[in-house]
């Protein structure tokens, strides 16, 4: 039966996925910053909490869930939250300058002294200080669960700060003069323009992808996917050994994958009045599937009946 993860205690989920959690922990390479399995697989209890906060999940979709996030960078920030020297060490050499790179697009204008600023105000934020070192409510880091690269959730909480700071300088501004507007640098859009300028490429990808799959798969996915069957239930209606259809799955998610991926990275032709698109680099294509691990509403019930490009992702 599935473990309702909202109200098990960490014990029962321990008990539950044991082994799961020790191989995670390994792959994670937590211990080269001497986190231990047990605080590793707290990291994993709080984001599989946060994850599955509604009915129970299938059996096996806390294993997928938990496959799925980005180990490494949750294992970093594990160490950061444990004051490890050598962790912090790594995470000023590594991201320092992926912040300071975000903060000059979120800033535009403002100049490199600003973004320096807005950057190195974060710092203090992920251990719980405000910038005067006084004690906050929650270090920040408590907030990264590992669903999206640590870069990118840093870039995000750096725009938020920006958006913030902005509204309040309008705040504080005198009644006696008019509120200008939020700068347009500030929309969803412009403050992580990659994600705006990513997004409609891995739609359009992945409903191609989708598109060209065999109808025998695309009722497969749909059985698992929308109408949440188990795969002891599609064995069942299809006369096969779960097994089977558990291999039926991995090949279509690697071979969709694979497609997508590919199509990523050739880009495509000017069509139909549609301009040219060229192929992204690696680093890009990495960046799309970041994002599609955060809050993207991709509407997969209608690309697999009609398979046409949906258009309702959120950016």
């Amino acid at each position: 039966m599935a473990m309702d993860i909202s109200t098990a205690g960490l014990d029962d989920f321990l008990a539950a996925h044991a082994s799961l959690l020790a191989r995670l922990h390994a792959e994670s390479g937590a211990a080269r910053w001497d986190v231990s399995r047990e605080e590793f697989a707290q990291a994993l209890y709080r984001s599989a909490s946060r994850r599955f906060a509604g009915p129970p999940p299938r059996s096996d979709a806390v294993g997928e869930y938990l496959g799925a996030l980005h180990l490494p960078d949750l294992a970093l920030a594990c160490a950061l939250r444990q004051g490890s020297a050598p962790a912090w060490e790594e995470f000023v050499a590594s991201y320092r300058p992926v912040l300071y790179s975000a903060a000059r697009a979120v800033v535009g204008s403002a100049g490199e002294a600003r973004a320096r600023e807005l950057a190195d105000s974060l710092y203090a934020e992920l251990y719980g200080l405000d910038r005067s070192g006084g004690e906050r409510r929650r270090p920040l880091l408590d907030y990264f669960h590992g669903r999206s690269k640590l870069a990118t959730w840093l870039r995000a909480v750096l725009a938020q700060r920006h958006v913030d700071s902005l509204r309040a300088a309008q705040h504080t501004e005198s009644l006696d003069q008019p509120l200008a507007p939020l700068r347009p640098a500030a929309s969803a859009a412009t403050v992580d323009p990659d994600r705006a300028r990513l997004l409609p490429r891995l739609r359009q990808a992945v409903s191609t992808a989708l598109a060209a799959v065999p109808p025998a798969d695309r009722l497969l996915l749909s059985f698992y996917y929308l109408q949440e069957m188990t795969l002891a239930q599609i064995a069942r209606l299809q006369g096969v050994h779960e097994a089977t259809i558990s291999r039926q799955l991995d090949r279509i998610r690697r071979e969709l994958r694979q497609t997508v991926e590919q199509a990523l990275a050739a880009g495509s032709a000017a069509e139909n009045g549609r301009a040219a698109q060229p192929g992204l680099s690696p680093a890009e294509v990495d960046l799309c599937f970041a994002y599609a691990l955060e809050d993207w509403a991709f509407d997969l019930g209608t690309a697999l009946s009609s398979g046409a490009p949906t258009g309702r992702e959120e950016l």
